[in-house]
């Protein structure tokens, strides 16, 4: 029989899919749990070392099937082509027989802002995957671009939580998959066609927003600003009032329960999101040279910030996570890259086309460099981020 903090522990890490830390709340857990809320003080002292405790549980569990995996690869003769399918194979089941744990992982990344105690626990989870592919890249002779590959999967894994069609999403992750591929060895990208079809369909489908007046607008707003700011435990009609300079029976009128409100924000967020991937593709830096993008994407590592990205990051996890904000996933999943085409472009010298699936995983390089660099105003965070885009940039020139 279970002792009563193992099932305390084992309530969160069940929670971390289906509601997350910012709605789990001492009753929620207890009832789980099946066990009285004074005994999450008794046996944790706080809701936040429980947090922590079930952290370990899930990195424990995580690490064991990790090292599975790599077992799996002895005997397998170095060959960058086989990267394809172990990438693909990886994020799929990551994302599906353990889902649980990939919940576990971002919501860990999200709550690190807010606690602090979770911070060194965070740091592990990047250990486990940097662990991973180093072991991994070895094995395959992928050199330098291990890397590039480990900066990659820690964005696509988590856009492989989003679901729409399972066939689709998984053969598109194939097709990204062999990309990756072929910027290792150099080689001509390969068609997408499973990808194409899902970009169209997101184009197509484009859900519609409401029309918000003027009053409602400013509460989408500063629900979504209050979001990318300090998560969605923060989300209250009070802190939406005192941010939108409105009163609070002004807020509670427009968007009576939380649900509303938080649908709100993310309905912000969304907005937000879709106005970035819609940018234009032609719209490149205006020194066209490597080395001046490669500057230029230095600097805006720590210019957008953790507010953006955080944002953005509570978005993409309630779709995962919510049936009901399932009409915003195909256009998060499958419209990426847009506006960074140009961006890439430029890296590789202006000499070679770029096709969307290119764009998306630049987009996801990018994007995993910002989660983990942004606001780090260091030396050593900037050689990190300009030498993974050194090792890019050989990648892409002929």
């Amino acid at each position: 029989m279970k002792s009563s903090s193992d099932r305390f522990i084992r309530a969160v890490h069940d929670q971390w899919e289906s509601h997350g830390g910012a709605a789990m709340s001492a009753r929620r857990i207890s009832l789980a749990a099946d066990a009285p809320v004074s005994s999450i003080y008794h046996h944790f002292g706080s809701l936040e070392q429980l947090f922590a405790a079930s952290q370990e549980f899930a990195l424990e569990r995580a690490l064991s099937w990790r090292d599975d995996r790599l077992a799996q690869l002895a005997g397998l003769s170095p060959s960058v082509d086989a990267l394809p399918g172990l990438f693909a194979e990886m994020a799929d089941e990551w994302t599906n027989a353990q889902r649980s744990l990939a919940f576990a992982w971002r919501e860990c990344q999200l709550l690190t802002d807010s606690s602090p105690l979770l911070q060194p626990l965070a740091a592990r989870w990047h250990g486990l995957w940097d662990g991973f592919w180093q072991e991994a890249g070895q094995r395959l002779g992928l050199g330098e671009g291990t890397q590039i590959v480990r900066r990659v999967f820690e964005n696509e894994s988590f856009l492989h939580m989003i679901r729409w069609r399972r066939l689709v999403d998984r053969a598109s992750l194939d097709e990204m998959a062999r990309t990756l591929g072929a910027w290792l060895t150099r080689g001509p990208a390969p068609a997408t066609p499973w990808r194409d079809f899902a970009r169209g369909e997101a184009l197509r489908a484009m859900p519609r927003l409401p029309q918000r007046d003027e009053t409602a607008a400013r509460i989408v707003i500063a629900a979504r600003e209050i979001i990318g700011d300090c998560g969605v435990a923060s989300l209250t009609h009070r802190a939406v009032a005192e941010r939108a300079g409105l009163t609070l029976g002004t807020v509670s009128h427009k968007f009576p329960t939380k649900v509303a409100l938080l649908e709100a924000g993310f309905e912000g967020l969304y907005a937000a999101n879709l106005e970035r991937l819609q940018g234009s593709s032609d719209n490149p830096p205006n020194d066209h040279s490597p080395e001046a993008v490669r500057d230029t994407m230095i600097g805006m590592v720590d210019m957008i910030g953790r507010v953006r990205i955080r944002g953005s990051d509570e978005l993409y996890v309630a779709v995962a996570r919510d049936p009901s904000l399932s009409q915003f996933g195909l256009q998060l999943r499958y419209l990426r890259g847009r506006s960074s085409a140009g961006t890439l472009r430029a890296l590789a010298g202006g000499k070679r086309a770029v096709t969307q699936a290119e764009a998306a995983l630049f987009s996801s390089f990018a994007t995993s460099q910002i989660r983990q660099f942004s606001g780090a105003k260091s030396a050593d965070a900037a050689t990190v981020i300009g030498g993974e885009i050194d090792i890019l940039i050989a990648m892409l020139t002929p």
